[in-house]
């Protein structure tokens, strides 16, 4: 199956091959295999996973959707980097930072900002090499 990985700001994955795809739902994990059952599924902050040919590709990614059909999927994520792209000297301090700001008094709209900014810093560690 063919597998697309789109963010607001660039195309990180075009056209792959794949043989599995695993993926963050909003509700929990998703494998997606070739001649799934077309769906449209949110998805929530974590681990995107892309098999192919042995090889594993691992991503970091940010909510958004997925639209599958029997052949390809497509993520369209609010953010995502690939695991050897990712910094993870920045997200240990992005996540210093965020728990920083959750320990003090926020507004409803800042508290989720920085709940956010603290599973993205979590996520990208894990990913991370």
């Amino acid at each position: 199956m063919t597998v697309d990985i789109v963010t607001p700001s660039k195309r990180l994955v075009e056209g792959a091959q794949a043989v599995s795809v695993t993926l963050p739902g909003s509700r929990g994990q998703l494998q997606i295999l070739p001649g799934h059952a077309d769906m449209l599924a949110m998805l929530g902050t974590g681990v995107l996973k892309l098999v192919a040919d042995g090889t594993v590709r691992t991503f970091a990614i940010s909510y958004g959707f997925a639209d599958v059909t029997s052949d390809k999927v497509t993520v369209l994520a609010e953010t995502a980097e690939e695991a050897e792209d990712i910094d993870k000297a920045r997200a240990i301090n992005a996540q210093k930072k965020a728990e920083e700001a959750l320990a003090n008094t926020l507004t409803d709209e800042n508290y989720k900002k920085y709940q956010f900014k603290l599973q993205r810093a979590l996520v990208r560690q894990q990913v991370a090499h």
